[in-house]
C-alpha cells in the first residue's frame, strides 16, 4: 500500500439507500378501475384506483397515516417518499402528454396537463 491512502467510512459519508432505490409499480386494470402495485426489497403492497372525469385521469385510494404502517409494512416516516416515487412513477407511465398529482390523507389524484 506504498503512496496509497487509507481511506475509511465514517457516518458522515455513509449514504444510506433510498426506501425506494429498487422498487417499481405495476398495474392490474379492470375496465374503469384497477389496482397499483408497489413492489420493493422492503415492502409489498397494493391501492384500488378509479378512473375520473375532466382534468383529473384517475384517483388513487392510499393508505391513511393511521393505517400506513399496517397496510404497506412501512414506517410511518417513509409514506411521503414512497407516495412521491408512487405519483412520478403512474404519471410518466399513465399519462405520456405530462400531468401531475395530489394527495390528501386518503386519495392521490392524478392530473393531465400542467398546475395551473
Amino acid at each position: 500500500m506504498t503512496g496509497q491512502k487509507k481511506r475509511f467510512l465514517t457516518a458522515g459519508n455513509l449514504q444510506q439507500p433510498s426506501i425506494t432505490d429498487q422498487a417499481r409499480v405495476q398495474y392490474t386494470n379492470d375496465g374503469r378501475s384497477g389496482t397499483v402495485h408497489y413492489v420493493s426489497p422492503q415492502a409489498s403492497f397494493s391501492m384500488w384506483y378509479e378512473l375520473a372525469g375532466g382534468n383529473a385521469v384517475a384517483i388513487i385510494d392510499i393508505p391513511t397515516k393511521a393505517s400506513w404502517e399496517e397496510r404497506t409494512q412501512l414506517s410511518l416516516a417513509h409514506r411521503t417518499s414512497v407516495l412521491q416515487f408512487i405519483g412520478e412513477q403512474v404519471v410518466r407511465d399513465q399519462i405520456p402528454s405530462g400531468g401531475y398529482f395530489e394527495c390528501s390523507d386518503t386519495t392521490m389524484t392524478l392530473y393531465k396537463g400542467s398546475r395551473s
